[in-house]
């Protein structure tokens, strides 16, 4: 029996339509709900499953340190730095030891569910990418691929424009948008630099190390070293994370969290669930869809300000998506959170974690990001809750709100009896207790450690603040520290098995999927 094809389009429509009503009665109030969960899904294509099981046979980077070379090959980096006071060079011959098992401390770390990520990723380039994107991805492991991420960024990139300094020199702003397509220019070309879309997934890879701390990080600190060692801690962990940017329209996290009349339409693959035929644009909305686990992204058309799931992202027509943002914000905090465990579990002694508003300035978009953060923050702390042994503080360090659900300035929290602290503080201020400093700063996913740094901009955000007062525009400068921050000391963070390297961590659940 055949349908007229009017017939058929209606109940086509009929079917989304109920499907949709379906997401928002299951989403009203979502913004509560606890995510992620454990034992995330593992791979099931032949291609997903090869290469985590690559993987396996990674190693740990058992490099002896000389601190010689270390600082010869920085004094080759062919980007001048605008001080010296934070340099390895710069440090008294009495650090030396220490800042030798500083060196071999730092390593790259990101959360499980964006390894999965990766994966998918690459499986989608594979298939649907063009010939300039499959020359580049055809054969790559997941840790060349990180790699990648860590090695091609732009020394320096900031701004609306997009301005940026490569590592040979040049230095130009927009043109990332067509970085990989047949449109693309030098400098700006895929076999060189990232694309937008890498960006967006190098916003999901941090850096952790352990530092000395030359002054107290305060944002004017400009590299001034302190004299009376007694007023600061000496040294700490100190961990980069990347937050939320929506500086630019239509890239990185605007994608999933902005719902805007141009951006979300089907041309742009919004709207498409998992049962249609793919398309190039389909499937990379169905890979951030998996990596969230959202059953369907929105259309315009289907999504309204609703007070709960959906608020207004700042004037004119867009629609701020609050449960994707906090997912976002979930990944970073569950990492940070985890790394300051491990952390803290090696040294013998409790985390400080001082937290800075990643992503809460310039990137800003409405004022009910911070509020998010918070909240998200919160859940991650309860959710971990047992888990989180060897940390004792968590202090949000120059932020607006000072009391967002149980979180206050000295709240402890239930379980796990970590204080909570909210204040303005510097990030290596002496702390009253004997505990590990864990200090985070906000970074960006297309640039070095430090980002405006290595522009002689020393002063005015946290980036160039942090690589004033710490080694980082060496520990974790992937050109400098090469063989430990790089591809394959990448250590991933899972909510049920901790921090691992990623040859342990791949091992651990290849074993555990096959029995």
């Amino acid at each position: 029996m055949r349908f007229p094809v009017k017939r058929i389009n209606l109940l086509k429509s009929l079917l989304q339509v109920l499907s949709i009503s379906r997401v928002m009665a299951n989403t009203r109030g979502a913004t509560c709900q606890t995510w992620p969960k454990e034992q995330p899904a593992m791979p099931r294509t032949v291609t997903g499953i090869g290469l985590l099981n690559q993987c396996r046979q990674v190693e740990e980077p058992r490099v002896q340190v000389n601190l010689d070379k270390f600082m010869a090959l920085s004094d080759k980096f062919p980007v001048e730095f605008p001080t010296d006071t934070c340099r390895v060079k710069a440090q008294p011959a009495g650090r030396f030891a220490s800042i030798q098992q500083q060196v071999a401390s730092a390593y790259p770390v990101i959360h499980e569910r964006t390894l999965l990520l990766y994966i998918s990723f690459l499986e989608h380039k594979l298939e649907f990418g063009n010939s300039r994107e499959k020359s580049v991805y055809e054969g790559m492991s997941l840790v060349d691929f990180v790699q990648r991420l860590l090695s091609k960024r732009c020394v320096w990139f900031f701004g609306g424009g997009d301005y940026y300094r490569l590592l040979d020199g040049s230095v130009g702003f927009e043109g990332f948008e067509s970085v990989g397509s047949a449109t693309e220019v030098p400098p700006l070309l895929l076999a060189d630099v990232l694309s937008y879309d890498e960006i967006k997934l190098s916003a999901l890879l941090y850096v952790s190390t352990h530092s000395e701390f030359i002054n107290n990080g305060r944002r004017s600190n400009a590299g001034e070293v302190t004299q009376d060692k007694s007023t600061i801690e000496r040294e700490g962990v100190i961990v980069g994370l990347i937050g939320a940017r929506f500086e630019r329209p239509n890239v990185m996290e605007y994608q999933d969290i902005i719902i805007s009349p141009t951006q979300n339409i089907e041309a742009n693959g919004y709207g498409f669930d998992t049962s249609e035929n793919a398309t190039r644009a389909s499937d990379y909305r169905r890979l951030w869809r998996g990596f969230y686990e959202e059953p369907r992204d929105f259309k315009y058309t289907e999504a309204a300000v609703d007070g709960q799931r959906f608020s207004c992202a700042g004037p004119g027509d867009l629609i701020f998506d609050n449960l994707i943002m906090k997912k976002r914000y979930a990944i970073s905090f569950d990492t940070l959170l985890l790394e300051a465990q491990a952390r803290g579990v090696a040294a013998g002694k409790p985390a400080y974690i001082h937290v800075v508003g990643i992503g809460l300035g310039v990137w800003k978009v409405t004022e009910k990001q911070e509020e998010l953060f918070f909240e998200a923050f919160e859940e991650r702390l309860l959710a971990l809750g047992e888990r989180l042994t060897h940390i004792g503080v968590v202090h949000f360090s120059w932020f607006h709100l000072e009391w967002v659900r149980s979180l206050h300035d000295g709240a402890t929290m239930p379980q796990s009896g970590i204080r909570i602290r909210i204040s303005a503080r510097n990030p290596a201020d002496k702390l009253d207790e004997d505990m590990l400093p864990v200090v985070t700063y906000a970074w960006d996913g297309n640039a070095l450690p430090g980002n405006e740094f290595w522009a002689g901009n020393l002063v005015g955000t946290g980036d160039p603040a942090a690589a004033c007062s710490t080694l980082i525009s060496e520990l974790q400068n992937p050109h400098i520290n090469a063989d430990y921050m790089s591809g394959h000391n990448l250590h991933i963070a899972s909510v049920e098995h901790g921090l691992l390297h990623i040859g342990e961590y791949a091992r651990r659940v290849t074993t555990t999927a096959d029995g």
